[in-house]
């Protein structure tokens, strides 16, 4: 491309270069050659987390290249209704579509079209990867952890959720509350047995005179 725009065709009397401002015409000329490199990538990448823009990932490809590659902004490879807590330095692969996938990522607005070109990398999407070094589980069981804990709730944003924690487990409804850290189980909310309503109470003479205590229905 760049010789061409070098070129004087026959004719002429200025070349192309010369029509053309030469700032603009080296910016195009390096913008296809960066385009003719990227085509000629296979369309799955290593890759490894950067960072984490809600549930958009910041990618890094791993993978030395003649031609330099700017970190990558994608989603991931996942359903909204379990989002696992990737961290920086997550390893993984980039993965391509043959369409962009902005209108069904929030990356763009457009609506593609069959049989179109898309632009480099819009159509990536980060798949995080197992790994030979991560410590065995039982295979038997789903096995879920976080960083700072796990969290069930039935809908996004329901008061009713189970969050384990590395110091406590707690079950709440919002009004009442179960907690279970170290020893101690914490209870909150109005308490009923096998139907019955349970109250701490005390009596002021039931055994010699001294109060008695404990849950009495």
């Amino acid at each position: 491309m760049l010789s061409f725009l070098l070129s004087s065709p026959k004719g002429s009397s200025m070349s192309s270069f010369r029509k053309i401002p030469q700032a603009d015409a080296f910016t195009h000329a390096a913008r296809y050659h960066a385009s003719r490199a990227m085509d000629h990538l296979p369309s799955i990448l290593p890759a490894s987390l950067v960072e984490m823009e809600g549930r958009i990932a910041i990618v890094q490809i791993e993978a030395d290249s003649p031609v330099p590659i700017p970190r990558l902004r994608v989603p991931l490879l996942e359903s909204e209704y379990i989002r696992a807590p990737l961290q920086p330095g997550c390893l993984g692969m980039v993965i391509t579509a043959h369409l962009t996938l902005g209108m069904m990522t929030g990356l763009g607005i457009r609506r593609p079209t069959m049989g179109e070109r898309p632009g480099n990398f819009s159509t990536c999407v980060f798949v995080p990867l197992s790994h030979a070094a991560w410590k065995r589980m039982n295979g038997q069981f789903l096995n879920l952890y976080g960083v700072e804990g796990v969290q069930l709730t039935p809908s996004l944003g329901h008061q009713n959720t189970v969050r384990l924690t590395h110091d406590d487990i707690t079950l709440s409804t919002g009004s009442a509350n179960v907690t279970l850290s170290g020893g101690t189980v914490s209870i909150t909310g109005d308490l009923v047995i096998n139907g019955q309503e349970y109250k701490a109470h005390t009596h002021s003479n039931g055994h010699n005179g001294a109060p008695t205590g404990g849950i009495l229905s």
